[in-house]
């Protein structure tokens, strides 16, 4: 049988060390971290992982929501996409991962995009009752 993506990054741990990474990239930048203000860096990455996990091949863990009602609530503008696009690709060769399986998962990524992107921000909607919208100002 033929590894999976899951297991050439080497499972679970492999895929944690990219997000931890990542999440470093994301938690400081100036303009993307103000997405994520109030939620557990643990969680971030724990869905994050266990999404991508289930993505590449491995263990079917994730119990949140697919991406697009996710982040129904987030203007995620193209520009936001590529510029955590970026961030990803940075800490997948931080993470010094194969650059063929480094092309596999920024294609995955770039698959989502679809899902994620915005043109306007009357196309969100929170998720429940109430929920605000957000939508973060790139800084000057």
């Amino acid at each position: 049988m033929a590894e999976t993506l899951f297991d050439e990054l080497g499972g679970m741990q492999g895929i944690e060390r990219v997000h931890r990474i990542f999440y470093d990239k994301l938690l400081m930048h100036p303009w993307l971290k103000g997405f994520f203000d109030g939620v557990p860096r643990p969680h971030l990455e724990s869905q994050q992982t266990e999404f991508m996990a289930g993505l590449f091949g491995g263990p079917k863990v994730y119990g949140g929501r697919p991406p697009a009602t996710a982040h129904v609530h987030m203007f995620i503008t193209e520009e936001v996409f590529f510029t955590r696009h970026i961030l990803l690709e940075e800490a997948l060769d931080e993470a010094r991962v194969r650059e063929d399986l480094k092309e596999r998962w920024l294609d995955a990524d770039m698959g989502m995009k679809r899902a994620l992107v915005k043109d306007d921000i009357s196309e969100c909607e929170g998720r429940y009752k109430n929920e605000p919208i957000i939508a973060i100002e790139k800084p000057r």
